[in-house]
């Protein structure tokens, strides 16, 4: 598979390496590689980012829930549990509580194409 060029990237596209927790615009990069003379290109494992917004999901947490429990339990507990909890409004309800918990949820980020480091610091 081919990777794509650090150089032929627009400067706002977002870039990172596994294992770090930093980000870099593609601009920062360059800057960072021709200004500041950073060893950024001995690492093999930048790849671009994309932006993702994780948020909680009431009726998916309360199915695990019911899943994982009922394991435990007599045959058929899980539909009890369903018509116990399993309603739209209660579903709702704590849909509400999970939202105000976390209005804008947890931003992460995914990795996409991988990406050459064809830019180098200059030499003396």
């Amino acid at each position: 598979m081919s990777k794509l060029k650090l150089s032929e990237l627009p400067d706002d596209v977002e870039v990172s390496r596994e294992y770090i927790h930093t980000t870099y615009t593609v601009a920062e990069l360059k800057r960072e590689l021709l200004e500041l003379n950073e060893p950024h290109h001995e690492h093999k494992d930048w790849a671009v980012i994309s932006r993702e917004t994780w948020r909680p999901c009431a009726e998916s947490m309360i199915e695990s829930y019911i899943d994982n429990s009922a394991d435990d339990m007599y045959e058929d507990a899980d539909e009890s549990m369903r018509d116990g909890i399993g309603t739209d409004e209660v579903i709702a309800a704590v849909q509400a509580v999970l939202d105000a918990a976390m209005p804008d949820g947890l931003g992460y980020w995914t990795f996409g194409k991988d990406v050459e480091i064809d830019i180098f610091p200059p030499t003396e």
